[in-house]
């Protein structure tokens, strides 16, 4: 049997109903849990001592039975001021005196509890494990103590080395990883595309030391016709009864292509004069995303109805929006997966995407990809998808098949079967 330790750092984003809960944290989340189930596996969860509080309510929540490295029933007493007394007194510090005031006492009572917590590692476990997995961090330091632990990281994309200027912290992040590795670690990649941008830009990265493990969508995103629930989602987030819609779910970031999508949704409708159609966004800062599409489209203001603001989705209303969207669009710059075209597609929601990066690797022939840059592709892409039920139809059940070669299962039997191998 392997025994594996795993950064669950990440996974305490998992009260966070925000951005937070990203495809970083879902893959850290499923992969954590596929492996829990197996019996040839022995899992002990690390999570860095600056999350003790949260590791505490992630203990208590949703892992109960589950081994940490952390000692997390020491420290009680600050535990509990930091969850009751800074979260529930809050709103008693509304002055601005009180707000610094305020900060400062969370602030200070973790970095207590951080310099505490570092002291009740379980030292014994990390001497006797086989395996220290990473799914969204560099190696601790005290990994690197302990010489016999096979180090592991799983990386996603390369985006901060392709598109220089933003996502510095994803940088940062990175590169410190990279080059802090040692000879002996071994790098998991979700896709090959991945695997070769960064092959180009580290040299230390190569077949010896490195796999590709495809990721998965979670078994909850499956087909959901439900009439009712579909007028529940409308109310909910705002979609006009009546009107059929179709489903973008992404960030504001600028390889996101969320301003051409938009852009040529309004076009396409203009074109061909329609009012029976509007377009979902899902995530985003709306605000700042407002500004800039009022830029790019002359006369926004004017067809601003066309285009709903849904903001964050909560997890279980999202394979409902799948599975009544005429079809998801997703034509990103760049990715390192795609987890959203996946999920759509597993709820039988036709998709259109670019033809980029990893998203071949996903998709398939099961959808329409189209290049990224392209305004005219993606209004025909639109147009196809408006005016021919029956390719939305097959590309659906094109869609249904094509994600049945994904699964956490399989994710993670590949992981386990790498490993093995290593050992």
């Amino acid at each position: 049997m392997i025994k594996l330790i795993f950064d669950a750092t990440v996974v305490t984003n998992f009260f966070k109903m925000n951005s937070a809960r990203s495809g970083i944290f879902f893959a850290a989340y499923n992969i954590l849990n596929t492996l829990m189930e197996r019996t040839d596996i022995d899992v002990y969860l690390y999570i860095s001592p600056d999350k003790f509080v949260e590791a505490k309510k992630l203990k208590k929540i949703v892992y109960p039975n589950a081994k940490f490295v952390l000692d997390l029933n020491k420290h009680n007493f600050l535990t509990t001021m930091n969850l009751f007394f800074w979260e529930k007194h809050s709103k008693y510090f509304s002055h601005t005196f009180f707000r610094k005031f305020f900060a400062i006492g969370i602030v200070f009572s973790q970095k207590i509890l951080c310099f505490l917590a570092k002291r009740e590692f379980q030292m014994d476990v990390f001497q006797n494990a086989d395996v220290f997995f990473s799914p969204a961090f560099e190696i601790p330091k005290i990994v690197r103590k302990n010489s016999n632990l096979l180090a592991c990281a799983l990386l996603y994309d390369a985006t901060p080395f392709l598109f220089k200027g933003y996502n510095v912290g994803g940088f940062n992040a990175i590169n410190k990883l990279l080059k802090s590795s040692r000879t002996g670690d071994f790098f998991f990649f979700d896709s090959n595309s991945a695997k070769n941008d960064f092959e180009k830009n580290f040299p230390n990265i190569f077949d010896n030391n490195s796999a590709v493990v495809h990721l998965a969508a979670n078994k909850v995103f499956k087909i959901n016709k439900n009439v009712q629930s579909q007028n529940e989602i409308k109310k909910k987030y705002n979609i006009p009864n009546g009107k059929k819609y179709i489903f973008s779910l992404c960030t504001l970031e600028p390889r996101k292509n969320l301003v051409r999508i938009a852009k040529t949704f309004v076009a396409f409708a203009q074109k061909n004069n329609l009012h029976d159609i509007v377009l979902v966004l899902g995530g985003g800062h709306w605000d700042d995303f407002k500004k800039i599409i009022e830029k790019e489209i002359e006369g926004f203001k004017s067809y601003s109805d066309l285009i709903i603001k849904a903001g964050y989705i909560d997890d279980d209303d999202l394979p409902i929006l799948y599975s009544h969207a005429e079809w998801f669009v997703y034509t990103s710059q760049y990715e390192g997966f795609g987890l959203p075209p996946l999920e759509a597609m597993q709820c039988g929601c036709p998709v259109i995407t670019s033809n980029n990066s990893s998203l071949p690797e996903v998709v398939g022939d099961a959808g329409i990809m189209i290049d990224w840059d392209s305004d005219e592709q993606h209004i025909e892409a639109y147009e196809k998808y408006y005016f021919n039920e029956k390719l939305r139809k097959e590309n659906s059940q094109k869609g249904l098949e094509r994600a049945k070669i994904f699964s956490w299962e399989k994710t993670v039997d590949k992981m386990v079967e790498v490993l093995k191998k290593r050992l």
